[in-house]
């Protein structure tokens, strides 16, 4: 894609177009792109609505709204451009309508995003699908013709349509943000903050997306007359080429190093050689018409000797992935990196060897492997939990043959398996390898208000304690921390009565590291002291402590049980406490903390608390 010379760019700067221009330009825009203009006006005042309530939660209500109608707004651009191609535009308008049911039905299989626990899948989808739609914008008019001419100089208008848009949407929010703060400033007015953000939204929305739509020339397939000028040559050989050699010879040295050290790559090599791939192919798109052409040794020896040396790298690519694979099975992650490793092998072999070098094969296949990721036995979502299913039972039957002892790293990595199959609501795929006496979705149907959710997050220590799966001390890589941590649950002690008659006050309580410094209990307040561990009670009139409730004795009494708790007698987690005027009682429900030398730390624990009062 073509970059603007100091010459156009500064012609693009002092010549601003009258008023009549504007006027004619955002008209016959409008005319041409009326559905996604109307689309994009309708979606950037429902999103300056919401601003006007000031509230976050709106957004999250709305997320789903939201998502749609931000990625409605390059499918509608892409299949207007791709009508605009055939023969009889106007006997194919029902794509449009056909584009507006999926846009529908992505809309309608949406969950409640404002929920915390949301499955990932639902936007890494949506991340699929924005991306491809970008993707068809960048192919749409050649779809099905094609010339080499004027696909370069299709992408020149998109690249020149986006600075632009940009430059005059920016330069329009910039001044009225100013306006607002001299009123602000001049007049005593006061403007609130929200009005900047629906500023920046329909600057954004509406501004901007209609000058980006109103610089797309018609004829599209007709411009076949090439502009190469001084300025993206330099930039091509001085900046770009360069950059891929840099990073050429970083990939060829640390290959070196692999082989002389004789170890496997790390898995962060994958983004280095794909961010190489990508920019080289960027710069085969730049100089495709010109390759042959021009007077410059660096451009017309480009190809081959780019994607020569790009496939040694390529097969490090494969390597680091398939290595991360093997070791802990398929992530959405992993999929896309394999995929994309893939899509490169194929598209530097196709570079390489044909001749005519169609590049819209390149975003038309990315197109294509977006949208086949996302759904289906095939997909990322699919393939990446059965993997982990099966990476669990893999490791978990280890481990029992081990008399459940893991290695660290073996327990690191159920636990990890457990929080992911957890986001993806998928627990109960695990039913089948734990049994049925003791199975995941049996442990959380048996907890009474969800006490493995620790803070939003599911506590996978307690469900590997639950399955007898714990960590062995002679692991060599056996983490320190774990030898003096503690921890205990008790499924909502749902085998217990709890006397209250006694009382006049009940509560139950969370303590952790961020619990709050005053928690109010009625006409009383209780702060938490971590270090040493202690509760104190205080009169909401005066502020003064009227009982004092030490944790950590009891605490260093328990730890004569074992590290893990959940076999400990119930009764011996009640403590009482009294002195002239009240008592108290606190019964553990969940805990979990960490012995040290010379203190305790507790890192969760759930309690009912008990107060008499006077």
């Amino acid at each position: 894609m073509q970059i603007c010379s100091y010459i156009e760019f500064k012609t693009f700067i002092m010549k601003f177009p009258s008023l009549i221009d504007i006027t004619d330009k955002a008209q016959n825009a409008f005319k041409r792109f009326p559905l996604t203009l109307v689309w994009a006006i309708l979606g950037s005042f429902f999103c300056i609505f919401l601003l006007e309530d000031n509230s976050s939660l709106l957004f999250e209500k709305h997320a789903d709204i939201l998502l749609t109608l931000l990625l409605g707004v390059s499918w509608l651009i892409g299949i207007q451009f791709f009508l605009e191609q055939l023969k009889n535009p106007k006997k194919w308008m029902g794509l449009k309508l056909v584009v507006l049911v999926l846009l529908f039905f992505f809309y309608w299989h949406l969950p409640d995003l404002g929920k915390s626990d949301v499955d990932p899948t639902y936007f890494i989808r949506f991340f699929l699908y924005l991306v491809a739609g970008h993707l068809f914008v960048l192919f749409a008019p050649f779809a099905i013709q094609w010339d080499k001419t004027a696909y370069w100089n299709y992408l020149k208008s998109v690249e020149y349509a986006i600075i632009r848009s940009t430059f005059f949407s920016g330069v329009l929010y910039l001044g009225l943000v100013l306006a607002l703060l001299a009123i602000d400033a001049l007049f005593n007015i006061d403007i609130k903050g929200k009005r900047y953000g629906q500023l920046f939204v329909f600057c954004l929305g509406i501004v901007n997306t209609w000058i980006y739509l109103s610089d797309f020339p018609k004829e599209i397939l007709g411009n076949r007359t090439i502009t190469f000028n001084k300025a993206l040559e330099v930039f091509v050989k001085y900046i770009l080429i360069p950059l891929v050699l840099l990073y050429i010879l970083i990939l060829y040295a640390y290959g070196l190093k692999i082989l002389m050290q004789w170890e496997l790559p790390e898995g962060w090599v994958s983004y280095l050689v794909t961010a190489l791939a990508l920019l080289g192919f960027l710069v085969q798109v730049i100089i495709n018409p010109v390759q042959k052409s021009i007077k410059s040794w660096v451009i017309n020896h480009f190809y081959p000797w780019f994607y020569i040396l790009l496939l040694p790298l390529i097969l490090l690519l494969f390597v680091a992935i398939f290595r991360r694979i093997g070791d802990y099975g398929f992530t959405e992650n992993r999929y896309f990196v394999l995929v994309i490793a893939f899509w490169i092998l194929g598209m530097a072999i196709y570079l390489l060897l044909n001749q005519k070098k169609r590049l819209k094969v390149l975003p038309i296949s990315l197109f294509i492997l977006a949208i086949l990721a996302s759904f289906g036995f095939w997909g990322a979502f699919s393939i990446s939990k059965n993997s982990q299913v099966r990476e669990f039972q893999r490791v978990y039957k280890d481990v029992g043959a081990k008399d459940n002892m893991a290695s660290f790293k073996e327990y690191e990595q159920l636990k990890s398996i457990l929080s992911y199959l957890d986001d993806r609501k998928a627990l109960s795929r695990l039913d089948a390898i734990t049994g049925p006496d003791i199975s995941i979705q049996g442990i959380l149907k048996d907890t009474v208000n969800g006490t493995l959710k620790a803070y939003g997050w599911l506590d996978t220590q307690k469900i590997l304690d639950s399955l007898g799966v714990t960590v062995s001390p002679k692991d060599l890589n056996y983490d320190s921390a774990y030898e003096d941590y503690y921890n205990y649950y008790g499924q909502g002690n749902t085998d217990q009565s709890l006397d209250i008659t006694d009382y006049t006050f009940f509560t139950p309580l969370e303590i952790h590291a961020s619990t709050p410094d005053s928690i109010p209990l009625g006409s009383y307040f209780m702060k938490y002291s971590s270090k040493p561990p202690v509760l104190t009670l205080h009169r909401t009139e005066d502020g003064k402590t009227f009982l004092e409730l030490p944790l950590e004795p009891k605490l260093r009494e328990f730890t004569k049980y074992g590290k893990n708790l959940h076999s400990i007698d119930p009764e011996k987690l009640v403590m009482e406490f009294k002195n002239d005027s009240t008592s108290a009682k606190i019964v553990f429900t969940d805990l979990g903390f960490y012995v040290k030398k010379d203190s305790i730390d507790i890192s969760h624990s759930n309690i009912y608390l008990f107060l008499k009062q006077p």
